[in-house]
């Protein structure tokens, strides 16, 4: 079981854990997050959210107190995060493979 911090990119406030079994999929992970956000995601089917890889270009990790995530808590969306939603994570991939 891993615990993923998601956030909903342009919305003020809106980052969130959700645990999911590593041998699950992006797909189940969807499902997982649609499941927490119940109502902010309530007009909106888990299988048309797109997930992105927080990811800076040397490969690591955007930290959670890093000058842009704090600046997505507050609802704008960085110039660095606006280039990380490039490619979308594919929803037949195994949390392990992607984020392990």
């Amino acid at each position: 079981m891993v615990k993923l911090f998601c956030a909903i990119v342009g919305v003020a406030g809106s980052a969130f854990p959700v645990n999911i079994d590593q041998s699950e999929t992006v797909g189940d992970l969807k499902k997982a997050i649609k499941g927490e956000k119940k109502n902010g995601l309530k007009d909106v089917d888990a299988d048309k959210l797109q997930l992105f890889l927080a990811k800076k270009g040397d490969g690591g990790w955007l930290s959670s107190k890093h000058p842009d995530v704090i600046s997505m808590r507050n609802g704008s969306i960085p110039e660095q995060v606006g280039t990380l939603m490039v490619v979308e994570v594919d929803p037949a991939d195994e949390i392990g493979d992607v984020f392990g």
